[in-house]
């Protein structure tokens, strides 16, 4: 299976690459640079530091999971380009990335992909949806499950990427084990590494011709960037510090049981 992926910069991302080409034939990677900055959705100096203080967080808990994964392995002949954020759309990235013939094209954590890019991959571009679709939808898809002290719906969407936002049909979900002592990212770092192998599952399947995709259905909650704010991230805190993760694992069959969910094929 010759593929390319479509990512960003951080170790998560890099995470992925390496995953990926560990598994399959990698010809190309595309890397883009963020253009998130949440700092600026605080309206205070004591908000600017919850939320700085948050996303550090984030950054030292993905450095020390994914610590062998500080730079992409690829091959000398490898397409390898690092661009700015939106620059995977532009015409002459899509004509590299043609050029590679890549059976499918990978994706996860780029900007929104847009035109000529969607033609020129057409029904082969597979993204990784950080969050359970259709139960959360849009943006900070595993922040908002674990304020609304829903540890369960945490997890990802292997989907079809189309030109919707997150509405292609979907391939698989993939969930982490959480267990007793996990804070917020730990939960979303075990989350990625599931999901980079229902990826490479979905993918396997998609070039053999058996995958079986699942239109997405209606209903969920849509969150939007805007909607981040310091006491949403004050809310996750607290809820990990009053029992929120013992309460899912006393309840878990059940809480589980009330989501359906589609299991990444299984490849012979």
């Amino acid at each position: 299976m010759r593929a390319i992926l479509l990512t960003s910069t951080f170790r998560r991302h890099v995470f992925v690459a390496n995953a990926v080409s560990d598994g399959c034939d990698l010809v190309g990677v595309w890397q883009e640079e963020k253009s998130f900055r949440p700092e600026r959705y605080a309206t205070n100096t004591e908000d600017e530091v919850v939320i700085q203080r948050h996303f550090s967080s984030r950054d030292e808990s993905e450095a020390a999971h994914f610590s062998s994964h500080d730079a992409v392995r690829v091959g000398p002949r490898v397409v390898h380009r690092v661009v700015s954020p939106g620059a995977c759309n532009d015409p002459a990235e899509v004509a590299l990335m043609v050029a590679a013939r890549p059976d499918v094209a990978l994706v996860f954590g780029t900007g929104i992909l847009r035109e000529p890019l969607l033609s020129a991959f057409g029904g082969r571009i597979i993204n990784i949806h950080l969050g359970l679709s259709p139960y959360y939808r849009g943006a900070g898809t595993n922040f908002w499950p674990l304020v609304n002290r829903e540890p369960e719906y945490v997890g990802a969407t292997i989907h079809y990427l189309d030109a919707g936002i997150d509405t292609g049909p979907m391939l698989a979900h993939a969930r982490p084990t959480i267990t007793r002592g996990d804070g917020p990212h730990d939960i979303g770092n075990k989350t990625i590494v599931a999901a980079a192998d229902a990826l490479l599952r979905a993918a396997t399947t998609h070039v053999a011709g058996t995958a079986r995709p699942v239109p997405q259905w209606s209903g969920g909650r849509l969150y939007q960037r805007k909607d981040f704010n310091a006491d949403a991230v004050r809310t996750l805190y607290r809820n990990f510090e009053t029992g929120m993760i013992d309460e899912y694992l006393a309840a878990r069959p059940s809480r589980d049981a009330a989501l359906q969910l589609i299991e990444p094929e299984r490849v012979a």
